[in-house]
């Protein structure tokens, strides 16, 4: 839809940033709290896994189109905010599974599922600083809204009934069930 110089664009830009962000906070701890990878994901550099940054681009489009749906197009300051809860919604998943997979650990227990508070504000800010980097505009909304969906859906299935994380499964639905409601009802 953006054409390939603007799609690698997008492309680059996320995946330098993402990549930074990841190792300065399993380096440091800020901005989401004190955790490292395991040696399971690879290759890395610097100890941050290479899937991680294609990971960020994999979501960070359809929780923009659910934010323009929502906002109905403007795409300022209330974009970045929802986009970013958007796609911080998805770790209500994500991040249970690879805690349970041994992909990362925590080095400090936190309240959701051994999760600290301050990884779901790390990636809300990590996703807003990402959206307003790339500056999305003109997006393709029905079809990424629809891997939106595929996603709630498939990690609902998967966490549910196939690892054994029913927690996160209903949580993560209700997370991500909430911003695609949202954004169907808003696109009519």
């Amino acid at each position: 839809h953006w054409g390939a110089k603007r799609t690698l664009r997008a492309f680059a830009i996320v995946l330098a940033s993402t990549w930074a962000l990841e190792w300065i906070g399993s380096s440091t701890g800020i901005p989401f709290g004190t955790y490292s990878y395991t040696d399971v994901l690879q290759p890395q550099l610097a100890h941050v896994p290479l899937h991680i940054p294609p990971a960020w681009f994999m979501m960070l489009p359809p929780s923009w189109a659910i934010a323009a749906s929502i906002t109905k197009g403007r795409m300022g300051i209330g974009f970045v905010v929802i986009s970013a809860l958007a796609f911080t919604a998805w770790d209500l998943f994500l991040d249970p599974q690879m805690v349970a997979w041994e992909y990362w650990v925590w080095h400090e227990p936190g309240l959701y599922y051994g999760i600290p508070v301050s990884n779901y504000l790390g990636w809300f800010l990590s996703a807003a600083l990402v959206t307003a980097l790339v500056r999305p505009t003109t997006l393709p909304i029905r079809p990424l809204i629809v891997v939106y969906a595929i996603t709630l859906f498939l990690s609902s299935v998967g966490l549910f009934f196939f690892w054994n994380l029913p927690g996160p499964a209903l949580w993560g639905a209700m997370g991500m069930g909430l911003f695609l409601a949202l954004a169907i009802y808003r696109s009519q």
